[in-house]
């Protein structure tokens, strides 16, 4: 009997052909990450990991006393519910330098070691304005050929890439950034033993500053810049320059490649713990100074966290603006996001509001609100259905 009378076949022959294709799509990934299905906050457990050393006293995050303070209101659930039920792990308000809020959740504690993911980008970019500072790294318009020549050799066309346009995504290196599928850019830098292999083989897709890509990989640039023009490793360099100066309470860890490579993740992968990820937002609210000490020069705080026009074709394009004419827009400046507010004047409707904030996979959020002299972190095993810079920047404003 020929195939199309055999209507009871064809279904399960289908069925193979799908398994076999999924399969093969999940080839190249750990049996830890199929059996959890996508990344999470605990995946430094699989990878190495370089240490970072905690300061030797610790910069102090008192509680507040008696202040009372208003949370949203999710439609009648209690604050608390909302933030379990959306996967949130733990939140951390810190107003005029003392800890207002510190909630934790599904399980973790003060102690507990989570992931930033993409937060680290924001770490990256102070780390730039440091080497900048100290003389290591000329300027932000030097070509990335100047530190990294080797890709010159490979194609001249990475000549025209500078320092800026990595900062601003807007390299114009092609580079997939999707996290569901084995095939994307991003999840091969990420599972990787051999980062320096994949940043060689990257390549060009447009002239640089045609238009923004929101890129990893031009994060790993960056830390691949830093590390050759400062000769130290990416982990002990943010030791030395930020962890430590800052008054880290704990100890943390930057993810790497493997051992024989020993290359960090630089566009992802700080762990550490929550309030030190708080640490490090009211240095940025503080324009860079902590302790009474400048660890991060103050004008490198405003120019990495301002908003800027560039060459382009749409309103979107021209102010590095995500998802516009949505909710979730957001101004990209040097590896940190701005935070909009309305503008009915303007072509996009809105225009860049006072607050920025770092930003990762599953909602990792470090957000300073410098008109109510506050920093709010949310960690979380996954993003929920929260309008996360939403819900803090209400917390801010209820809280003036």
């Amino acid at each position: 009997m020929p195939f199309n009378k055999l209507p009871s076949l064809r279904p399960c022959i289908f069925l193979m052909l799908s398994a076999a294709v999924l399969l093969s799509a999940c080839a190249d990934l750990p049996a830890w990450m199929m059996l959890q299905r996508q990344s999470a906050i605990t995946d430094y457990r699989h990878f190495q990991n370089a240490s970072i050393a905690r300061a030797q006293v610790a910069s102090p995050l008192p509680a507040t006393e008696g202040e009372p303070m208003r949370l949203p209101d999710f439609r009648g659930e209690p604050f608390d519910a909302a933030m379990e039920r959306n996967g949130t792990v733990a939140i951390v308000v810190v107003k005029h330098g003392k800890i207002l809020l510190e909630r934790y959740y599904n399980g973790y504690r003060r102690d507990s070691m989570v992931t930033s993911f993409s937060v680290a980008k924001s770490v990256v970019s102070a780390l730039v304005g440091i080497a900048i500072r100290d003389g290591q790294i000329g300027s932000v318009d030097d070509p990335i050929t100047r530190y990294l020549p080797e890709l010159a050799n490979k194609d001249q066309r990475f000549t025209r890439i500078t320092i800026r346009n990595l900062l601003e995504m807007r390299s114009g290196i092609l580079f997939v950034e999707g996290y569901g599928s084995p095939w994307a850019d991003a999840s091969k830098f990420y599972l990787t033993a051999d980062l320096a292999t994949k940043l060689n083989g990257l390549t060009i897709e447009r002239a640089p500053d045609e238009r923004y890509h929101y890129s990893s990989g031009d994060t790993q640039l960056l830390g691949a810049i830093i590390q050759r023009a400062t000769g130290t490793p990416l982990p002990r360099y943010l030791q030395e320059q930020i962890w430590q100066p800052m008054g880290a309470a704990y100890d943390a860890s930057w993810s790497i490649d493997s051992l024989e490579s020993s290359q960090p993740k630089a566009f992802c992968c700080i762990n550490a713990r929550v309030l030190d990820f708080a640490r490090f937002g009211q240095l940025y609210l503080n324009d860079g100074r902590i302790n009474g000490r400048q660890i991060v020069p103050a004008d490198w705080v405003r120019q990495s966290t301002q908003v800027r026009e560039h060459p382009g074709d749409t309103p979107g394009s021209r102010w590095n603006v995500e998802a516009p004419n949505t909710r979730a827009a957001a101004y990209y400046a040097w590896q940190w996001r701005r935070a909009p507010v309305v503008d009915s004047g303007s072509e996009l409707g809105v225009k860049p509001g006072h607050d920025f904030y770092a930003e990762g996979h599953h909602g990792q959020f470090i957000y300073v609100a410098p008109a109510e002299d506050m920093v709010i972190v949310r960690i979380g095993l996954r993003y929920g259905n929260a309008w996360w810079p939403g819900v803090i920047r209400q917390i801010a404003r209820l809280n003036p």
